[in-house]
């Protein structure tokens, strides 16, 4: 399966390489995330969708950048627009929450 095909099983992918390169297991990440085990399972095999506000809680837990996570052209610009707003950064990197 390409990721083209399916965004949602890119950002799967890509979030199952990030949480086994920590060393954590699926119980550790949802610790982190602040949800069921089971939850972040659902979310890791596809049973669950990845909304916008979860991506930029899942890159601030797994201390990666948005574009880790995205990884398909003008669908990483929409996630990424999306979650640097939730994260209170603007588009020129400035950080809104301590200005």
């Amino acid at each position: 399966m390409r990721c083209k095909d399916d965004v949602q099983a890119c950002i799967r992918s890509a979030l199952r390489r990030r949480r086994r390169s920590l060393g954590l297991t699926q119980g550790d990440a949802a610790r982190l995330l602040g949800m069921q085990r089971l939850t972040y399972h659902r979310i890791e095999s596809g049973n669950r969708h990845i909304h916008f506000d979860e991506i930029a809680a899942l890159c601030a837990a797994f201390r990666c950048p948005v574009g880790e996570l995205l990884q398909d052209g003008e669908l990483v610009a929409a996630y990424a627009h999306a979650a640097r707003a939730l994260l209170g950064e603007g588009d020129d990197g400035v950080d809104f929450a301590r200005s």
